[in-house]
């Protein structure tokens, strides 16, 4: 009876070992391949995300017919699935053939019966995925039409690019950020203000990240550029919120603003600063390489809630906190996503972190990139080769522990470089957690939107807010808004994205529209506070759930899952 037992176990331990996981992006090489009697493709890619038994299978293809982007879900066990294809049922069941995976299917295309039995192989090596298909038309006015085919796909492999560019201005400016900044004008420099790029590129698409010292940015002007001259079609503008920067934005992008009209020297800087991120994306994309993606998350209690809940049930600002009680609730994780080239070398390391970038106050006149700054300049001197880039994540609510407000520039600049570095320890302490991701081969797919918005206070006033939702490969997706979100809209969308490592970009613009100023969730929002209730909150009550809303339908579509028919029961 054990005998037997064990003779099932490795029997069943062999068929596992044979069924190979065809994740990845595959691009169909037409040279080598057998068309039949087909015109071949102008150009087929296929997207897997295998996860055994369930086979999801993306094909975007280009032809003489048109265009083709559909996503069909398969069931490796035999369970019969039914996809929706052009509109039409379509019935496939699928089983391991040893190391082979054989789908039959078969639907009809009105009066036309049309079976397909596929068979798909890989290759030892993992980069060349093999179908034969054989092909069965009928059709009651014309004789049965068989017709072979062999098409060959070769794994495309995730490439990336980085570059950065110093966008210090020239001439001092006001500076954002501060209704009440007690000294006008910058009235000097202390450390350098970059803009930072890594350009992600799957066969089918292109992203590009630029993170930003800057208070905000605005640019529609630079996503279209971007967009047409290079053809990157996602441009995501993350600033990391440094109150030492300098303002700059028309108060056209800018309606929350309580800054009044941007100075005379801010149209010359607007315009330098775009065409300065434009030529670092252009050298990005310029100088590729194999690239290979690692995650990893750690803890920094370095903030708190700045809203304090009071006796009569409303909450208020407490925007000075010398003391660094921690107030919650907050959201004290960082993520992080790591680039490497095919040697493995660190090329670039995105900490993803939900703090405002406020540890310098009103008294400070100095152009500075605040914490996030000595944090990226402490990683890169730790971790050689590496490019370190800043995400602000939901912090509109959420104020740092450290604060210089003495109006000293030596004690105050010294809690910046102090809290820019316990960051940037904890971030190094947790690269050693990084978790490589599985595959080489990370399908980019995206979906950006202009959402319309009424104003809170003003019934005659609307508000358009440009979002972008990105999914790479099947572990990373990232919500993309502008504006100062709230920490409650990052924890939910962690809690509710589905997928193993969802990323939360705000202060992002990305997709037309304005700068909306605070987006509270509708809690904060009903008790108040600054960035709640306050004149800076401008848009309608629930906009932030309702962007929240956006993000996970678009991202359900992303993966496929929005069918035209009604599903099984």
């Amino acid at each position: 009876m054990l005998t037997n037992c064990l003779l099932i176990l490795l029997a069943s331990a062999a068929i596992a070992a044979n069924k190979p996981n065809l994740t990845g992006e595959w691009r169909l090489v037409a040279g080598r391949s057998q068309f039949a009697r087909q015109a071949p493709p102008k150009s087929r890619v296929v997207q897997i995300d295998h996860r055994e038994p369930t086979l999801r299978m993306t094909i975007v293809e280009e032809g003489a017919q048109g265009a083709l982007d559909g996503t069909l879900f398969y069931s490796t066990d035999g369970v019969e699935r039914v996809n929706d294809v052009l509109g039409n049922p379509f019935k496939a069941n699928t089983r391991w053939d040893g190391s082979v995976l054989e789908m039959r299917s078969n639907g009809r295309f009105g009066p036309n019966e049309i079976s397909l039995h596929d068979r798909y192989e890989l290759s030892p090596d993992g980069r060349t995925l093999t179908l034969k298909r054989h092909f069965e038309g009928r059709s009651p006015s014309a004789p049965l039409d068989t017709q072979d085919q062999v098409l060959v796909h070769e794994l495309v492999a995730l490439r990336a690019g980085v570059a950065r560019v110093d966008i210090t201005p020239s001439a001092l400016m006001p500076m954002y950020g501060y209704a009440n900044r007690r000294c006008g004008p910058a009235n000097g420099y202390h450390d350098p203000l970059f803009a930072k790029v890594l350009v992600l590129e799957s066969a089918v698409s292109r992203v590009a990240i630029v993170t930003l010292d800057l208070g905000s940015m605005v640019s529609d002007r630079l996503r279209r550029e971007v967009a047409e001259k290079l053809n990157i079609p996602v441009l995501l503008l993350a600033a990391s919120h440094t109150h030492s920067a300098p303002f700059f934005l028309p108060q056209t992008l800018t309606p929350t603003s309580a800054l009044g009209a941007a100075p005379s020297a801010a149209p010359a800087y607007l315009e330098e600063t775009e065409r300065k991120i434009f030529d670092a994306v252009q050298r990005a994309s310029g100088s590729m390489f194999l690239a290979r993606l690692s995650v990893a998350s750690g803890e920094a209690r370095l903030g708190y809630n700045r809203l304090l809940l009071r006796e009569n049930g409303r909450a208020r600002a407490v925007f000075d906190n010398l003391e660094r009680i921690p107030y919650g609730p907050l959201d004290p994780e960082f993520r992080l996503l790591e680039v490497g080239d095919a040697s493995g070398a660190p090329r670039a390391l995105l900490v993803h972190y939900a703090t405002h970038s406020v540890v310098l106050g009103p008294t400070n006149c100095k152009y500075s990139a605040d914490y996030p700054g000595v944090m990226q300049a402490a990683i890169e001197a730790a971790v050689p080769g590496v490019q370190a880039m800043f995400v602000q994540g939901g912090a509109g609510d959420i104020n740092p522990l450290f604060q210089g407000r003495t109006g000293k520039e030596d004690e105050d600049f010294a809690l910046v470089k102090r809290m820019g570095e316990l960051l940037a320890a904890e971030v190094v302490k947790s690269r050693s957690r990084l978790r490589p991701l599985a595959s080489t081969s990370h399908p980019i797919r995206a979906k950006s939107e202009i959402l319309p918005f009424g104003d809170r206070w003003d019934k005659t006033r609307s508000h358009e807010v440009g979002i972008s939702t990105v999914l790479i490969g099947r572990e990373i997706a990232i919500a993309a808004l502008p504006g100062e979100a709230h920490h409650k809209l990052q924890t939910m969308w962690k809690e509710q994205a589905g997928v193993d490592f969802p990323l939360f970009y705000g202060y992002t613009f990305s997709s037309g529209g304005e700068w909306p100023g605070y987006l509270p969730d509708i809690r904060s929002a009903a008790i108040g506070g600054y960035g709640s209730d306050s004149t800076a909150t401008r848009i309608e009550v629930s906009a932030g759930e309702r962007i929240l809303q956006r993000h996970l339908i678009n991202l359900w579509a992303l993966r496929g899952y929005w069918g035209t028919v009604p599903g099984q029961p």
